[in-house]
């Protein structure tokens, strides 16, 4: 899908567009089911539910990771693209059919939709298209592009969300505001179909002159195990893993500097916005270019979770009434940090030979291990904040510090596996 250019790490405009709209494909398909980050007593008000039965839908939904791996499969032995866009349409269907029947009962169908739509299909067939944008020097700068733009869409799309929201609330009251959020989502999705069907080329063809790799196979029962059993790709997702549980972690930094520390809940709020939107634009690309430079993704992961631990440690050891400006720096380099190695994750499978035709599959069985802390750590975190308070905070930091170190000492790993298993079939080769 990638062009040559001159040089073979730089992005053109048309590849750079693709990264976009496939950047405003993720933030659309994850916008519903995860909305009540940005409407969340609006969507308990209209649901008519508690905040434990709410909880429910984003465990339902994450039960589609361990789905992951056999839609990958699929997109691996059909047309990858044709998943891609079939799996986004029906994601925006379910937002509009919501909308006709917005209740607590059919939200827990409306959600497991979203779990076979947005997890089971679109998750592998989104990576494997990302993949397939750029040549195989071009992974780390092609996913940290894709992460950025993730972020700026976010942003965008959540804007015209929820001036909708505003909108259609003041004029009709109810839960007309929140249906008209929905439905921007959807329609939202659509251009973005639309921009994808005309700027993706059909990956089951060559991408360029003389191009003769296969991109789409007929999986076996054999190659998909094979795939799942295969250390590189538990190495791409225990890098996953470490990676997302250190996102994961970012966001009780926020009420941590506030009930342990002391500061004002307007200065971490401010902090929080800086510390989510500017670090990934910053972060991401910054991780995935020098990725491609050093020509290791996977050791940029492990460099930032090593300097990230540190992190966790300093923030440990801080005194309540520290210098807002020690937060600031220590915060936002934190961000950069986590946006480094999220930005660079999903290009491991490409640093470690794992082929193209297999890059469905891959990232399905990648993301069944890397997302899995969705059905247990915000969980494990609320229950020791509950138990023990702000010590909780203590238990929080230690787990993923711990959690961390793990993803370092992969990230070690994953090097001394190159250096051996990769050299030792060149040199079969």
């Amino acid at each position: 899908m990638g062009e040559q250019t001159t040089d073979k790490k730089a992005l053109n405009i048309k590849q750079f567009t693709i990264i976009f709209f496939l950047g405003l494909g993720y933030t659309i398909v994850y916008a519903t089911p995860f909305i009540q980050y940005v409407f969340y007593d609006s969507l308990v008000e209209a649901l008519q539910c508690t905040n434990q039965q709410l909880g429910y839908l984003i465990t339902i939904f994450g039960i589609g990771n361990l789905l992951a791996p056999f839609g990958g499969a699929l997109s691996d032995k059909f047309n990858t693209k044709k998943i891609y866009i079939f799996a986004m349409l029906m994601i925006c269907a379910l937002n509009v059919i919501f909308t006709l029947n917005m209740n607590y009962s059919f939200s827990l169908v409306i959600w497991g939709g979203f779990a076979i739509f947005g997890l089971f299909l679109y998750f592998p067939a989104h990576t494997k298209l990302t993949r397939l944008v750029g040549n195989e020097s071009q992974q780390g700068t092609i996913f940290g592009f894709t992460e950025a733009f993730c972020g700026i869409t976010n942003v965008i799309v959540n804007f015209i969300a929820l001036y909708l929201f505003a909108y259609f609330s003041n004029k009709y009251f109810g839960v007309a505001g929140l249906k008209a959020a929905i439905i921007g989502y959807a329609v939202l999705g659509v251009i973005a179909v639309i921009a994808l069907a005309i700027l993706v080329p059909d990956p089951g063809k060559a991408s360029k002159a003389g191009d003769t790799e296969v991109i789409n196979t007929k999986m076996t029962v054999h190659d998909w195990l094979s795939i799942v059993s295969n250390p590189r790709t538990w190495m791409a997702g225990i890098a996953v893993f470490a990676t997302y549980t250190m996102y994961c972690t970012l966001s009780y930094y926020t009420p941590y500097f506030s009930n342990v520390l002391g500061v004002s809940v307007v200065f971490t709020g401010g902090l929080s916005i800086f510390r989510q939107y500017g670090t990934r634009f910053v972060g991401a690309p910054i991780g995935g270019w020098l990725g491609d430079k050093i020509k290791s993704v996977s050791t940029v992961v492990g460099v930032s979770l090593g300097a990230a631990v540190i992190m966790v440690i300093a923030f440990m050891v801080m005194p309540a009434g520290t210098n807002g400006t020690v937060l600031i720096i220590l915060t936002l380099a934190a961000g950069i940090l986590t946006y480094m190695a999220r930005g660079s994750m999903f290009a491991i499978p490409s640093e470690l030979k794992i082929p193209r035709k297999y890059a469905g599959t891959t990232s399905g069985v990648v993301c069944a291990i890397g997302y899995c802390p969705d059905l247990f750590i915000f969980v494990l975190y609320g229950y020791w904040l509950d138990k023990f308070g702000n010590d909780g905070y203590r238990n929080i930091f230690i787990y993923a510090a711990v959690v961390m170190m793990i993803g370092v000492i992969n990230a070690i790993v994953t090097q001394i596996y190159k250096k051996k298993k990769l050299t030792e079939e060149t040199a079969e080769a």
